[in-house]
């Protein structure tokens, strides 16, 4: 009798760890990351070897943003199983996510290397690639992926997305159309698709995909402001103001989004609005340039409200200068289109003129 108890004990001790492992990582699926910590951390303090439930933890950690915390779960996680390929290629996700690019490359190769077929993390480490701007290496991983996964519409989006990148329109809308057809409701891809349209100023075909994605999203305010955008091409203009207006109420700190609508104010008129919108986006540009000035993105955004705010001379020494400090050619082109997109609305603004052509002239 008392042996029975005794390897009964012993069975229930022996258990429970991975008991508490498994509820932990059901609270994690249901996104109630406090009590998956808690089962995480009971789990590993009468288990402190388990290493499936230190990745979980670190997984839950990385889902609450808590990424040092994840990294820290992962190393040990897989200093206790070297060929643990998951909690490699989430550790790889997590670098991805604070921007250290090369070490995800690196956990993204080692976790492929011990798992051929991984079809996820080849995705993820073509995302990495994607942000380092290597587009081919990237077009290599999202092709591999797809060949191990031909239904893997996630890979297939973000291939697009990457082809789209690198301008060729023709080859975006094949996968974004594969994408969609795969997922309906694939807002986030339709949202792409449209912006294709877009960059090929097939204007109608985007609005049908912008408010596709909008009555799928009602919030998408991306896709809202996108569609503003939009109108102000095709000169409809109380169109276009009522999506800023919408997306505006959504997040009214978008300074982007104050830029578009004061364009919106300024060709229906209403030259007090336009310039209040404009004078706020200028103070929050300013506000994250002084926080980042080398955030070459924002800068050219500044640049770009002080002109259209009739600050000349202010915009022209700023383009000039993120020129001098080596801006990446896709900015420069992102910076001229922004200034074609407003030479569409007002085609006769001869400084708009003047500094598009100082930003061609950089790129010869």
């Amino acid at each position: 009798m008392f042996t029975a108890v005794l390897q009964n004990s012993r069975i229930e001790v022996k258990w429970q760890p991975i008991a508490l492992g498994w509820r932990g990582e059901t609270y994690r699926l249901m996104k109630r990351y406090p009590e998956a910590l808690q089962d995480f951390d009971r789990a590993i303090e009468l288990d402190p070897k388990y290493d499936w439930a230190i990745a979980c933890r670190g997984q839950t950690y990385h889902k609450m943003k808590c990424y040092r915390e994840a990294l820290q779960d992962f190393d040990r996680a897989i200093e206790l199983n070297s060929k643990f390929d998951w909690a490699i290629a989430h550790r790889a996700r997590t670098y991805h996510r604070m921007k250290f690019y090369r070490e995800a490359l690196q956990d993204f190769d080692r976790a492929i290397e011990l798992n051929p077929k991984f079809d996820w993390a080849i995705v993820l480490r073509a995302q990495t690639y994607h942000r380092m701007k290597f587009y081919r290496e990237a077009l290599q991983d999202f092709d591999r992926a797809i060949e191990l996964n031909p239904k893997f519409d996630w890979a297939i989006a973000h291939r697009a997305r990457t082809y789209h990148r690198m301008k060729f329109y023709r080859e975006a809308l094949q996968d974004f159309d594969r994408a969609i057809e795969l997922n309906p409701k694939f807002d986030w891809a339709i949202v792409l698709r449209a912006q294709t349209y877009q960059s090929m100023e097939r204007y109608p075909e985007a609005l049908k995909d912008f408010d596709r994605a909008i009555e799928l999203n009602p919030k998408y305010d991306w896709a809202i402001v996108h569609r503003g955008q939009t109108y102000l091409m095709l000169k409809l203009y109380n169109e276009a103001l009522a999506d800023f207006n919408r997306a505006i109420n959504l997040d009214s700190d978008s300074n982007w989004k104050l830029y578009n609508r004061a364009l919106a104010y300024l060709a229906l008129n209403q030259a007090d609005k336009a310039r209040a919108d404009l004078l706020l986006a200028i103070k929050l540009a300013k506000e994250d340039y002084e926080k980042d000035a080398k955030d070459w993105n924002n800068a050219f955004n500044l640049a770009l409200y002080y002109l259209v705010a009739q600050y000349n001379q202010p915009a022209e020494q700023l383009y000039r200068y993120v020129l001098s400090q080596g801006a990446s050619l896709e900015l420069i082109h992102a910076a001229i289109q922004d200034l074609n997109d407003f030479l569409t609305v007002f085609p006769d603004h001869v400084q708009a003129k003047s500094m598009r052509q100082l930003l061609q002239s950089s790129l010869t």
